[in-house]
């Protein structure tokens, strides 16, 4: 996976873990990753991330325990965070702040809001800085927007825990790991 793509990846999760509130759960669903008692429902699932490198898209076929394993990454990630504040708005939305140093890929600090059910379909807009990276094109201002989809059952062929990369790539949710 491209640095890029993969940093834009990590710093969903961190967002994603900052949530530490509780909230309603959907009956059926799997959990988000660190977003309390919200749920998003088994099946595959399309995340396109759009940032000023390009749009990728990412498939993931996602179950109960595959989508604990994610939210276990969230949470390590969440570990590097020195801010994690999010709190959820009048209008369902959850606005978030949070300042990680993710070793070699710099210290990142980012805001932003995450709108949507979560058992269908959200998004995630946030504006992120980052300093001290080794690679020189994930240093400086970056937005990123993403849009999560739960599109239907997992197609034959993939297994929960099973992600399509950008690029055609193949990976399982248990290959993605904190950067050193």
């Amino acid at each position: 996976m491209r640095a890029p793509v993969r940093f834009a990846v990590l710093t969903l999760l961190s967002v994603l873990a900052a949530c530490q509130k509780p909230a309603p759960a959907a009956s059926g669903g799997v959990a988000i990753p660190g977003a309390g008692g919200v749920q998003r429902p088994a099946g595959l699932w399309v995340e396109r991330v759009s940032d000023s490198h390009g749009v990728t898209v990412t498939r993931y076929c996602l179950d109960a325990g595959a989508d604990s394993r994610l939210s276990y990454l969230g949470r390590q990630l969440n570990g590097r965070c020195a801010k994690h504040d999010m709190a959820q708005a009048a209008d369902g939305s959850w606005h978030f702040s949070t300042a990680c140093d993710m070793g070699a890929w710099g210290k990142v600090s980012t805001e932003g809001v995450i709108r949507g059910d979560f058992t269908s379909h959200y998004t995630v807009d946030a504006q992120s800085q980052t300093v001290g990276a080794k690679a020189a094109d994930i240093d400086g201002p970056r937005r990123i927007r993403a849009d999560l989809r739960r599109v239907g059952d997992c197609p034959s062929g993939m297994k929960p825990g099973d992600v399509a990369l950008p690029g055609g790539g193949e990976a399982t949710v248990d290959q993605f790991s904190a950067p050193a």
